[in-house]
């Protein structure tokens, strides 16, 4: 996994593998996600305002698409 990187909970996160994000920065040994889909959008007054940003391990995260 790298920077760039589109990712998505494994299986294995029950409810969670609809989630869908890009790997924006590494984080020791995990990695800051920028999460893309409309589950984790957070929400403002009548409109959506921003994305949610996490810092997740890679044991529980599958590529999905890698960047150049």
């Amino acid at each position: 996994m790298k920077v760039g990187d589109l990712v998505k909970y494994k299986k294995s996160m029950s409810g969670l593998e609809k989630c869908l994000g890009i790997i924006v920065a590494r984080n020791g040994k995990a990695f800051d996600i920028r999460w893309l889909d409309r589950h984790t959008r957070k929400r403002g007054i009548g409109a959506l305002v921003g994305r949610e940003t996490s810092v997740e391990i890679p044991d529980f995260l599958e590529v999905v698409s890698e960047s150049r």
